[in-house]
């Protein structure tokens, strides 16, 4: 079993208690002053000015920089004597006890090996990878794994003098063998002042995480008014935990949102988001959205969303999964996704533009040669009508590959069967069927290639025909596929201070794709599957790797030659520094009408000549007027110099960043749908509704589809100062799109944040500011900057 990983637990305060008290109590040892006692397993050195030996050797007594060693674990002081027989221990003067995971400093430790008691009179510990500093009077620890500690302080604050920015105080502290804790006269500090009293508290301490209230989250829009969002947090059990929010905005809703977490083991795990949203503060009058072009612009008042995962895989090699996302309305997307809680691998930006929300549940099997799956989906069109939505249930899929006895020859399969429905329009079952045979060759002069044929039938079973006789159809063809290609590099010596050599290879081919024509009219249209049209087509592909070999380390200056570089970007060996590709088709059929024979030539480029650069660009070309039909460029470049700072925040260990975007896409016949989807020709002209219509006077849609520059940055001005922005411009409209801009700061002694954003979105078309305020080891540690 599993701990349930979490960004937003809430450290225990307390739990730093437990871990020390693991680590002094160690099993019996013997002593060494250049000699070692006892067995292997439980030797420790022992190291001082004097060591002397008395009662016949049952007791020992050093003194004078005294130093024990055991397994990493470190204990320093003036004075300390240890009993061999009853296996007490006693140091004093300048104690301190060092471990990989924290220190501990104390005027005097009195312990008991074998009871594996102890006792420590003013205590000092500090845990680094938690950064967090616990004090206290006395700690005591009683046997049966129990615990008292007297007049005690904790806090994340590393402050280099004066009082910390916040500390917890309690009078008791009592740990129970079942891992729960109570604490006594507990009092919260800001400084030195006490802020409010807690007379009596109890806290789990089996895990990193602890059940309270998280810091609320404030903020302030211009169309919702005052946001207040106050989460709590609940660790169930070693496994599982729970958040709960209340949020308010004064000018439109009041809610409630929940996450739930469980991990049963590697191989198991789930989630559920729930939320709700009540509208009532909403002003009425202004509920329809300025949007007519979705199917239902309509705002209700009780809105809810639902977000659910879970991976499941039994022994016998059966792994079943689920993901489920619904919404109350079509523009709960666009509203109140930077409310939620997404599941893991979701974005918001993602969610927000998306068109539909997909529900799945299924299950996969695999063998040495073939593999299946099935699976259930559900969709929820944010566009247009959910009843004219298909739905797959189920979907059932199986593929392989296995070779045909000695020959060269490789069967490969794959066979599709999909049940489609919807509760308005066609919808059928269809089975896909498609066996290939396979034969690879190589031939002199380093060509390679292959030549397939696969027969593909597939058979429709229609629900909803006007020709009851049209009920059962099928289409059968075969496709015909050969492709032919070589590789051919050479290595070039660059003689550079780290770049050795780089290496270029050159992947030319050419592939062939025949499919006869065949009579489709009777199909109906739910997927991709069911139109393939006549192919007679040849494409050539040219691809172009670059590879460099570095050297094992970059070069120290002669005056730093004991200088060990901490960076991982001097380990490198060989690395990809480029790739580019270009491809092109031609249609054997259209050149032979007289048409337009050539595809859109088809450019991929990859370029990061280091691990911090990134360069990409993929577009379409049109030989014909020579116009961009599509295109995307992205430029990425990250600081390559290691963080040698550790910081609870998670944003401040980010390296500073930037990101540049470019996409564009070519207006077609059919670019006003991009506008508007709901447009249907098939049916009168609504130019109230849908004013891009190419049929409503005066309408003339001459946009291209898309022209988006987006830009992120993310910099770090001081170590306490960062900086962060995430913009989009539309070019096509020449107008500002989505744009956030956040400063952070983290506080001197490094244990509170304060986040302050703004956005501005146009869709809805609304600003707002947000004033986020952490704990750093008792509040959220979940990135503020997403």
């Amino acid at each position: 079993m599993e701990n349930c990983t979490n960004t937003r637990s809430t450290y225990a305060a307390l739990g730093p208690f437990f871990i020390f008290f693991l680590l002094i109590s160690w099993p019996s040892r013997g002593e060494t002053a250049s000699t070692v006692v006892g067995g292997p397993e439980k030797v420790v050195d022992m190291t001082a000015d004097s060591l002397t030996v008395m009662d016949a050797g049952k007791k020992v007594e050093a003194k004078g920089h005294v130093e024990l060693r055991r397994e990493g674990t470190i204990l320093r002081a003036d004075e300390v004597r240890m009993d061999r027989e009853t296996q007490d221990v006693e140091a004093k003067g300048h104690v301190s006890l060092e471990d990989p995971r924290g220190t501990l400093k104390a005027d005097a430790i009195r312990m008991n090996l074998e009871q594996e008691t102890a006792e420590v009179e003013n205590g000092d510990l500090f845990f680094s990878e938690r950064q967090l500093s616990v004090t206290g009077r006395r700690f005591q620890k009683l046997p049966g794994q129990a615990y008292h500690v007297d007049d005690a302080f904790f806090t994340t604050c590393l402050c280099e003098s004066g009082a910390p920015s916040w500390k917890i105080g309690a009078s008791q502290v009592d740990l129970t063998p079942e891992g729960s804790g109570v604490v006594r006269g507990g009092t919260f500090y800001i400084k030195d002042i006490p802020v409010f009293y807690l007379p009596y508290g109890f806290f789990p301490l089996r895990t990193e995480r602890q059940t309270g209230f998280l810091f609320p989250k404030l903020g302030s829009s211009s169309k919702d008014g005052f946001r207040f969002q106050q989460p709590f947090f609940w660790a169930l059990s070693k496994s599982s935990d729970a958040t709960v929010a209340i949020d308010l905005q004064t000018r439109a809703r009041v809610g409630l949102t929940s996450e739930l977490r469980n991990v049963w083991s590697r191989q198991t795990h789930g989630q559920v988001n729930l939320s709700y949203f009540n509208e009532s503060l909403r002003d009425r009058n202004n509920i329809r959205i300025g949007d007519p072009t979705i199917a239902d612009p309509e705002i209700p008042k009780d809105r809810w969303n639902i977000f659910a995962t879970h991976r499941q895989a039994s022994p016998s090699g059966w792994t079943t999964y689920s993901d489920v996302s619904a919404f109350s309305d079509d523009l709960f997307t666009r509203e109140l996704v930077d409310r939620l809680d997404l599941l893991p691998r979701v974005t918001e930006s993602s969610l927000r533009s998306s068109r539909y929300s997909r529900s799945r549940f299924g299950l996969f099997r695999s063998w040495d040669s073939a593999h299946l799956k099935g699976e259930w989906d559900f969709y929820q069109d944010f566009i247009q009508e959910d009843e004219r939505t298909l739905h797959r249930t189920p979907q059932l899929s199986v593929w392989g590959r296995r070779p045909l006895g000695e020959t060269p020859l490789e069967l490969r399969w794959r066979g599709d069967a999909v049940n489609y429905i919807r509760r308005d329009g066609g919808d059928g079952l269809r089975m896909d069927l498609r066996p290939e045979v396979m034969f690879p060759f190589r031939l002199p002069a380093h060509l390679f290639g292959s030549w397939s044929v696969a027969p593909r039938g597939t058979f429709y079973h229609l629900y909803q025909t006007e020709n009851s006789s049209k009920h059962n159809v099928s289409r059968e063809l075969i496709e015909l596929r050969g492709n032919l290609g070589t590789s051919l590099g050479r290595v070039f010596h660059w003689g550079g201070a780290e770049l050795e050599k780089i290496r270029h290879i050159v992947e030319p081919e050419l592939s062939y794709l025949f499919i006869p024509g065949v009579r489709q009219r009777d199909i109906p249209i739910m997927d991709g599957v069911d139109r393939i049209g006549r192919r007679n087509v040849l494409t050539f592909g040219l691809n172009h790797r670059f590879w460099g070999k570095y050297t094992g380390q970059t070069p120290v200056p002669p005056e730093e030659k004991d200088v060990e570089l901490l960076d991982s970007v001097v380990s490198r060996d060989v690395e990809d520094l480029a790739q580019a590709r270009v491809a092109l088709s031609y249609d054997i059929d259209r050149e032979r009408k007289g048409g337009d024979s050539l595809s859109d030539l088809d450019m991929n480029l990859q370029f990061h000549p280091l691990p911090s650069w990134t360069v990409g660009f993929d577009a379409g070309l049109n030989p014909g007027p020579w116009h961009l039909t599509q295109a995307a460029a992205t430029l990425g470049l990250s600081d390559p110099r290691p963080i040698v700072r550790r910081v609870l925040d998670p944003d401040f260990m980010q390296p500073n960043s930037l990101n540049l975007s470019y996409r564009f896409m070519r207006k077609g016949p059919n670019a006003f749908l991009s506008e508007d989807a709901n447009i249907d020709l098939s049916v009168s002209a609504d130019c109230s509704r849908h004013p891009l219509d190419p049929r409503c006077p005066g309408t003339a849609f001459n946009k291209n589809v898309l022209g988006e520059l987006g830009g992120r940055i993310l910099y770090r001005l001081t170590d306490h100062l960062l900086f962060f922005l995430n913009s989009s411009y539309n070019v096509r409209d020449s107008r500002s799109a989505n744009n956030r801009a956040a400063i952070k700061i983290l506080s001197q002694c490094e244990c509170w944040t304060v986040t302050l954003s703004l956005r501005r979105n146009i869709n809805p078309s609304k600003t707002s500011f947000n004033f986020d305020f952490n704990l750093l080891g008792l509040g959220s540690q979940r990135s503020a900057l997403r």
